[in-house]
């Protein structure tokens, strides 16, 4: 069983992390690509039609073609399209955005609950459904707060980029802002806060414990960065080396046809939705470290553990 209330340390953030991936991470990402399916499978279908387009574009004005201009015609043609494609990409990655910070919230609460049940999807789903309306509000204040945060944070750090501080402190500034942005949403649904109480208990808790919890969350930064790389290095070069040899097959023959074209295309979409999707995934591992960080930190204050064990004896006898 996975204890989820446990005062931690440094190490503990990124052990436990691996641990909980290890009891609960089938169920977790099964539900998770359940829930989201729908939403990525229009966010991949409108970069598509971006993508088309664009590189339609690129094709015909660089003269891959035979032609040495861009087709007017087709941009007349599919401007209305494109509008509702970028609108469309917009929304749906707002979606993503909320359901991706919100899920681990919900699903650990799911754990803290009954430890020895996996959590079902449909409780999931109605977790978020009711919390929905605060949710649409936590996104357009944290975007307004975090923003106005970020610009002045970053443009002191810039100012002292001179000095050695101000790059110590760009580079942790990063794992900082994620870590308060997602604890905050922890204290917004799990108490029911409103946002900027949750925002003052998010960053109280991160400055009582700010080496431990940062230098847990930079680490993790670093493994999720490396295991992205790694697992979207290869269909990378895959993409490379059919663009060099396209190139190549240029060069001979002066002209593209449209088979190569399609090939081209096809590979470059694939492997763009790819990245995004294991970017996706990679990136819970922070969102579940920051849940860890809230209920070690509901552990000091509330000692549930403790009370449990007491309440565990007292059946007993």
């Amino acid at each position: 069983m996975f204890q989820l209330f446990q005062i931690r340390g440094f190490g503990e953030f990124i052990s436990d992390t691996f641990q909980f991936l290890k009891n609960y991470g089938k169920n977790y990402f099964k539900n998770y690509l359940k829930h989201a399916f729908v939403a990525l499978l229009l966010l991949m279908v409108s970069m598509a039609l971006i993508g088309t387009f664009y590189y339609r574009v690129l094709i015909t004005t660089v003269g891959f073609t035979g032609t040495e201009t861009y087709d007017n015609a087709f941009v007349t043609e599919n401007v209305v399209l494109l509008i509702v494609g970028m609108i469309a990409i917009v929304i749906i990655s707002l979606y993503l955005a909320l359901l991706n910070y919100s899920y681990p919230v919900y699903y650990l609460r799911l754990v803290g609950e009954n430890p020895n049940k996996m959590p079902e999807l449909q409780s999931i789903k109605t977790l978020v459904k009711n919390d929905f309306g605060r949710l649409l509000l936590f996104g357009l204040l944290s975007v307004i707060v975090f923003s106005i945060i970020g610009i002045v944070a970053f443009s002191i750090a810039a100012i002292l980029s001179f000095v050695i501080i101000g790059i110590f402190i760009f580079i942790l500034l990063m794992p900082t802002f994620i870590t308060w942005y997602s604890l905050t949403l922890y204290y917004y649904l799990n108490k029911n806060q409103s946002f900027f109480d949750a925002l003052k208990y998010a960053f109280y808790t991160i400055t009582n414990n700010f080496w431990n919890i940062i230098g847990a969350n930079l680490c993790m930064l670093i493994i999720v960065y490396v295991l992205s790389m790694a697992v979207t290095m290869i269909p990378y070069m895959i993409m490379m080396i059919t663009m060099v040899l396209g190139m190549e097959g240029i060069e001979s023959s002066q002209s593209m046809n449209s088979s190569n074209i399609s090939i081209f295309l096809v590979v470059m979409v694939i492997v763009y939705c790819f990245s995004i999707l294991v970017s996706m995934l990679l990136n819970h591992l922070l969102l579940i470290q920051t849940g860890l960080v809230y209920y070690s930190e509901r552990e000091k204050l509330e000692q549930n553990t403790m009370r449990q064990s007491i309440d565990e004896i007292g059946k007993h006898e």
